[in-house]
């Protein structure tokens, strides 16, 4: 007996009953306590041998006491991809904070809700489901660091994402606002203690190309990059374009091309104090107001028009005379004789206007084609002045690199080999070509076949194959002058 307190008795004795799972006063019959579960661990034997606990395993976002080896697949799955949102979150180039994963996560199980797993890659989803938060809460990751983190290609990330986006609800997604990348992007690029200058000055300038219809339908990429690349000549920093593309990860056509159009708008003509200083309250036309650039298939009469004088005149010169003519004649055979000449003669004489064009016109674009426009680039007049410290600098680099194949080029000379009897090339085996001829009968075929072959089996007796062949023909011409 254990000794127990009754609120009516005192110290007493109790007796607890196993079944009911209550405690009861031996004095006054009172229940002390009733519902008694008892915590400690049990242990069961299984067939094998081996003791397991009983019991079952509660996760924290289960409800029910389901063994663990009796889960759904939906739990699996359910559970594969919450692990698999933690591990990416916690990647170094992603680190993503519990607020933000277990927004994702709501995400996820969205998905798999409406069968959205099935038939696509877990680390597509998953991605989806982190960048779909990043796009809402605004945060500075990008989709292609999503696609790096789990070794994927970006567009199948991006698929996933925009067809999540309809299952979820999300129609409206809001844009993405470049100057959200700029910090990010210029602590990479090492500015040093104009870091804070740069980006403010680079923030100035995406708000500038905002204004002035260069941001929109344009991935923002390539206006951080822009932006950032104009911010760091104007504090005198010379940041190539190859180290501004590397960082952004976008191609070098679309930084020159943003480029390109910034140099369009009137802010480009501005100083740098200036810039800082003034905000120009004009604002450029949409692009859509802007006149084609190119041609589109002009008529020809536009390009009849586009010639040049003596063309022009030779043109009109022949089609006169065949007009003339045609219309000088009277008796229909003369005029189909005439017709055919006259034709022939014109058609000669538009060749010969068309071919001494094109000469001009490729004389005119070899003549254009100078480099008068890369004397003001700075990075080739970089590679081309360098001093002669720089010289042998470069120098000592190049016969560092190749040092393997000087030293197999001063062996080659000094064993007096030389570099074209060394570098020759083995000739390659022609195929060979097998010669198919006709046989007049079905023995001479084989026979052919035979004897096509590049060895000779050591198996076969020839001499027994031509009698037999010699048998075969016999009793073919017997059969022949029995007919």
């Amino acid at each position: 007996m254990v000794q127990w307190h009754c609120q009516y008795c005192g110290p007493t004795e109790a007796e607890t009953d196993e079944r009911m799972g209550h405690i009861v006063c031996l004095e006054c019959g009172a229940v002390l306590e009733e519902n008694t579960i008892v915590s400690e661990v049990t242990f069961s034997e299984t067939s094998k041998g081996s003791a397991i606990a009983d019991g079952f395993q509660l996760l924290p976002d289960r409800h029910l006491d389901i063994p663990k080896c009796g889960q759904e697949s939906r739990e699996q799955t359910l559970q594969n991809g919450h692990r698999r949102i933690q591990e990416v979150a916690n990647q170094p180039q992603i680190r993503m904070n519990e607020r933000l994963v277990g927004h994702a996560r709501r995400f996820f199980n969205v998905a798999v809700v409406n069968n959205f797993t099935k038939g696509r890659k877990s680390g597509n989803v998953v991605a989806a489901c982190l960048y779909i938060v990043c796009r809402l809460e605004k945060t500075a990751h990008m989709l292609i660091d999503f696609a790096d983190a789990l070794s994927t290609n970006v567009y199948q990330v991006g698929a996933t994402f925009l067809a999540l986006c309809k299952i979820s609800g999300v129609d409206k997604m809001p844009l993405v606002d470049p100057s959200l990348y700029i910090s990010r992007f210029a602590a990479k690029l090492d500015f040093g203690e104009d870091t804070q200058n740069i980006v403010k000055d680079a923030n100035r300038l995406v708000q500038r190309m905002c204004r002035d219809w260069m941001q929109t339908g344009r991935r923002p990429a390539g206006i951080c990059a822009a932006s950032l690349f104009v911010a760091s000549r104007m504090h005198n920093h010379n940041r190539t374009i190859r180290e501004i593309i590397l960082v952004v990860k976008i191609c070098e056509a679309t930084l020159r091309r943003r480029l390109r159009e910034f140099r369009e708008t009137p802010s480009s003509n501005l100083s740098v104090q200036d810039f800082q200083t003034i905000w120009l309250e004009g604002e450029r036309d949409p692009p859509s107001f802007a006149p084609p650039k190119t041609r589109k298939h002009e008529p020809a009469s536009q390009l009849f028009e586009d010639s040049n004088g003596d063309s022009k005149a030779k043109i009109e010169q022949a089609f006169s005379s065949l007009k003339e003519s045609v219309l000088a004649g009277d008796d229909d055979e003369d005029l189909e004789d005439l017709n055919e000449q006259q034709l022939l003669s014109f058609e000669q004489s538009l060749i010969q206007v068309y071919n001494k064009t094109e000469a001009d016109a490729t004389h005119q674009i070899h003549y254009s084609d100078n480099l008068s426009d890369l004397d003001d680039d700075q990075e080739i007049q970089a590679m081309i002045d360098v001093t002669p410290e720089e010289v042998e600098f470069k120098e000592a680099i190049w016969t560092e690199e190749n040092k393997e194949w000087i030293l197999r080029q001063q062996a080659k000379a000094a064993l007096g080999i030389g570099l074209a009897e060394s570098e020759k090339r083995k000739p390659k085996k022609r195929p060979r070509v097998i010669r198919s001829y006709e046989a007049p009968t079905a023995a001479e075929a084989a026979k052919n076949l035979v004897m096509s072959k590049p060895t000779l089996s050591k198996k076969i007796n020839y001499g027994v194959l031509e009698t037999l062949f010699e048998k075969t023909e016999k009793s073919e011409n017997e059969s022949t002058n029995g007919i």
